[in-house]
């Protein structure tokens, strides 16, 4: 009876995985439209790996690739010889993922038959299809893909001295970068490493498509590079010391590269205005302070982010080039423009206007930034695109702080700027936050929220000094005159009169 209580269950556990393998392949053979640029730099520059069918994921790939080699010889000063290593590079790489795409799909095609049919056989932790495939089936579902691999020069587009070169090859040594035969290798699923780190480490690279990996949005393509110009000069304990060694000396290049590989991008901690750098790492306490098992906070403090920006020097350049989310993560830690304007953006998603004139912007602006074909930068540009449309509706950045604008009727009638939030906390630290400024703010309670503001005599102050605010006030004071309530209306012509600067 035990013995077929456990056969009864093992078949269970068998069903179960092959039903999960079964949706995992349809997810991965399904039909897709081709894909624009515009999704694969969405993609990089959210979440650094592009994940989706078969049909969306290897061109995805090649596009990006084509779009980076151009990128990159516009944008850097090159040779002739340097740009020919460029495109050869970019064009053998694409090569191989048109040979990996024939492979994989040739491939999970027989697997998925066999598993139709029931003619598969299980060993161990794989799947065989008679014909010999093999699928992998551990904590994840990897196809291995064979003999796609070949050697190419990537060019010195970083132009730096070789002190600075060691540093940036540290980090990328004390995180992702590994050791095989000798030399540096790296694995990535995520595009933008590829070419971040063949710029540290240049000259002849052995590429070689490793295999895709099977998830809930289709697959994802692993890529692995060998530098065969260079040596391994760091084991990864090493690596770890001598980063957290020069960064107790104030140099933080090595970090940064570090932060590149295995760095934690939290991306409401920073939109919170929580800056913590972690890193994960198997020994936390040799980089700072342990945060659990496998991460270290190596430093708090949005300065930390800026000496991390700072760094980069000509590196962010071509971090900037290639969409790279964690060098946006950086950039949105170190900008107090940029991040309220990313917010303004998450906002508008979440709530849209409900009056005719801001739905009308609203739709203005999404079709905007999804019609046209993203930059490597465009993700910053359409962040600022979303902050100067959210003023027209009445939103203003101040000191890094959404801010609303909000018309109120007593003494005759005024204009405030004010900031909600549920935390008594957090309201007093942006109170303090405004009076650093020069501002005075007050605090009041709402029902749930408190509520920060600023009164009119302070607006007048900010919009005589930035353009920008003056603008959003301009509008949304003429929005009011125009479609507002009566008593709206009364009040918005007043300061209109009052002050003719926010006159058209």
């Amino acid at each position: 009876w035990r013995s077929s209580r456990f056969n009864i269950y093992r078949v269970v556990y068998h069903f179960m995985d092959i039903n999960e393998i079964k949706q995992r392949l349809e997810l991965a053979l399904r039909p897709a439209e081709p894909p624009t640029l515009e999704e694969v730099l969405k993609q990089v520059s959210t979440r650094g790996v592009l994940r989706g069918p078969m049909d969306w994921i290897f061109p995805a790939w090649r596009l990006y690739v084509d779009y980076v080699v151009k990128e990159i010889v516009g944008g850097f000063k090159l040779s002739a010889e340097e740009e020919d290593q460029l495109k050869d590079f970019g064009w053998r790489l694409n090569t191989l993922l048109e040979q990996a795409e024939r492979q994989a799909k040739a491939k999970l095609t027989s697997i998925y038959r066999v598993i139709m049919e029931d003619t598969y056989k299980l060993e161990g932790n794989k799947l065989y299809a008679p014909d010999g495939t093999w699928i992998y089936m551990g904590a994840t579902l990897r196809l291995k893909i064979h003999g796609v691999s070949v050697s190419a020069r990537f060019p010195d587009v970083l132009k730096l001295p070789r002190n600075r070169l060691d540093l940036l090859q540290l980090g990328w040594r004390a995180s992702d970068e590994g050791e095989m035969f000798g030399r540096p290798f790296m694995g990535t699923a995520q595009p933008w490493q590829v070419f971040a780190w063949a710029a540290a480490r240049c000259g002849e690279l052995y590429t070689l498509i490793a295999s895709v990996t099977l998830t809930h949005e289709g697959m994802s393509i692993n890529v692995y590079i060998r530098a065969r110009s260079w040596r391994q000069r760091w084991s990864k304990d090493e690596a770890i010391s001598l980063v957290a060694g020069y960064l107790r000396r104030g140099e933080w290049a090595p970090l940064f590269t570090a932060w590149l590989g295995d760095g934690k991008a939290r991306w409401k901690n920073i939109l919170r205005g929580k800056y913590m750098l972690s890193i994960a790492t198997k020994e936390p306490w040799r980089l700072g302070l342990v945060a659990s098992t496998y991460e270290a906070i190596v430093a708090t403090g949005k300065e930390a982010f800026a000496k991390l920006k700072e760094s980069a020097g000509v590196y962010g350049e071509l971090l900037d080039l290639l969409g790279a989310h964690k060098w946006i993560y950086i950039k949105l830690a170190t900008d107090d423009g940029l991040r309220v304007a990313y917010k303004l953006m998450k906002e508008k998603k979440k709530k849209p206007h409900k009056t005719k004139s801001v739905s009308t912007t609203h739709k203005r602006l999404s079709k905007r930034v999804s019609a046209k074909p993203m930059e490597a930068h465009a993700y910053v540009r359409n962040v600022r695109e979303a902050h100067t449309e959210a003023d027209k509706l009445g939103v203003v950045a101040v000191a890094g702080l959404i801010m609303h604008l909000r018309l109120v009727s007593g003494r005759g009638g005024s204009l405030l700027a004010e900031h909600y939030t549920r935390d008594v906390g957090k309201a007093q630290e942006v109170t303090d936050k405004l009076k650093a400024t020069g501002l005075r703010p007050n605090i009041v309670r709402s029902n749930a929220n408190y509520v920060v503001y600023i009164a009119t005599t302070d607006l007048l102050k900010l919009a005589e000094q930035d353009e920008t605010i003056r603008k959003a006030i301009a509008l949304y004071l003429a929005e009011k005159a125009k479609n507002g309530t009566p008593r709206q209306r009364e009040i918005a012509e007043k300061i209109l009169k009052r002050h003719s600067f926010f006159k058209p």
